[in-house]
């Protein structure tokens, strides 16, 4: 292993601590509990480093947002990757993922909690290019010609909607985005 390589695995390792000390105060204290001071401690890198690193509080919960983003496309893409034959199948387990996984997020659970700060709520519904802008373009690139773009838009609207007011049963919420992206067809 070379040495830059080497000095890049430390710095992705110390990041990694960082956003599962952020995530864990996140899930124990909500948005408003969460300070630099404390991810500092709880991860073990010092104050200084940690703002040379991330810089802010909101560039912290951003980073979050976005580790979590990230492992909710990968459930989008283990779903339709499962499924290469059949658009709907792949939409389907695609949309059981992520609604499965929103389920136990504990991330997630603390941005949709009553009562804190809605700082990170913010964060994830207002500027449409941290959730949906992610999502739309992985699941475009992944389907192709196969989907049209309203096609699209209309699936990770649903299953965003399922994942944030949650009124169904998993089973139900990919019945209902089944039957209304059928319409695209």
């Amino acid at each position: 292993m070379s040495t830059p390589a080497f000095y890049a695995e430390l710095r992705t390792l110390r990041f990694e601590r960082v956003l599962d000390a952020a995530v864990e105060i996140i899930s124990l204290e909500g948005w408003d509990g969460l300070s630099m001071t404390e991810v500092a401690k709880r991860s073990g890198v010092p104050r200084p480093s940690l703002y040379k690193e991330v810089g802010t509080k909101s560039a912290l919960g951003r980073a979050v947002v976005d580790r979590e983003v990230d492992r909710f496309l990968g459930r989008v893409r283990a779903g339709v990757t499962a499924h290469p034959d059949s658009l709907e199948d792949g939409l389907a387990a695609a949309a059981r993922g992520v609604l499965e996984h929103g389920r136990a997020n504990a991330v997630l659970a603390a941005v949709l909690q009553p009562g804190h700060d809605p700082g990170l709520l913010a964060l994830v519904t207002v500027n449409p290019d941290v959730v949906l802008g992610h999502a739309t373009d992985a699941l475009s690139s992944l389907l192709g010609d196969a989907a049209s773009e309203a096609l699209v838009d209309s699936a990770v609207r649903l299953t965003v909607s399922h994942l944030l007011q949650p009124t169904v049963d998993v089973d139900e919420a990919v019945d209902r985005i089944l039957k209304s992206v059928r319409g695209f067809a």
